[in-house]
C-alpha cells in the first residue's frame, strides 16, 4: 500500500503544480504600463439661416398696382450657424387669385444676385436655384423685381395676392478632419 500512497501523493502534488501554474499564468512579470485618451469630444454643427425681412409684409407690401408697375426689393440671407451651406428658394400662395394662377397676365418676378439673373417668370413658378457656398457669418443678397404685366386686363382689378417666399438651406457634405 505504500506504493499506492506514494502514487496518490505524487498525483496530488502534480495537480497542485498544475493549479499553481494556471493561477500565475506560468510566468510572473514585474513591469506594467498604461496610456489613455481621456475626455474626447465630438460635437455636431448647427445649420441656421435668417433673412433681414422676416415679418409679414417686410419684403413687399404694395397696394394699387396698375398694369406695367414694377416693385424692386432686396433681401439678405445670413448664415448664423457653424456649418457652410447652400440655399434655394420658392414661393407659395396662401389663397390663390388670378394674380397667382394666370402665368401670363398675373404677377411676375425676376430675381438677381448682383448682376446675375437667377429667375424670371411667373411668381407662382418661382424657383431660386441653389446658391454658392455661404460660409458661417456670411451673407447673400437677392434683388426681387415684382411686376404686373401690361397685358393684365379688367379681371385683375381690386385683387390682392398674399404669398410666402421660403428659403431652404442644405449643409455641405462633411470631410475628413
Amino acid at each position: 500500500m505504500r506504493a499506492d500512497s506514494l502514487r496518490n501523493a505524487l498525483a496530488v502534488f502534480a495537480l497542485g503544480l498544475l493549479a499553481l501554474a494556471a493561477m500565475t499564468g506560468g510566468t510572473n512579470a514585474g513591469f506594467t504600463a498604461t496610456t489613455m485618451n481621456p475626455s474626447n469630444v465630438l460635437g455636431t454643427a448647427t445649420l441656421s439661416l435668417t433673412n433681414d425681412k422676416p415679418n409679414a409684409g417686410d419684403l413687399v407690401n404694395v397696394t394699387n398696382l396698375v398694369p406695367g408697375d414694377t416693385v424692386s426689393r432686396t433681401v439678405t440671407i445670413t448664415n448664423n450657424g457653424t456649418s457652410a451651406f447652400t440655399f434655394f428658394g420658392g414661393a407659395s400662395a396662401q389663397i390663390a387669385t388670378v394674380l397667382w394662377s394666370d402665368t401670363v397676365k398675373g404677377l411676375q418676378v425676376s430675381v438677381k444676385r448682383g448682376m446675375t439673373s437667377l429667375y424670371s417668370g411667373p411668381l407662382k413658378d418661382l424657383a431660386i436655384p441653389a446658391s454658392a457656398t455661404i460660409a458661417p457669418s456670411s451673407t447673400d443678397t437677392l434683388t426681387f423685381d415684382f411686376s404686373l404685366p401690361t397685358a393684365a386686363d379688367d379681371t385683375f382689378q381690386g385683387l390682392t395676392q398674399t404669398f410666402t417666399i421660403t428659403y431652404t438651406a442644405t449643409q455641405l457634405p462633411g470631410s475628413a478632419r
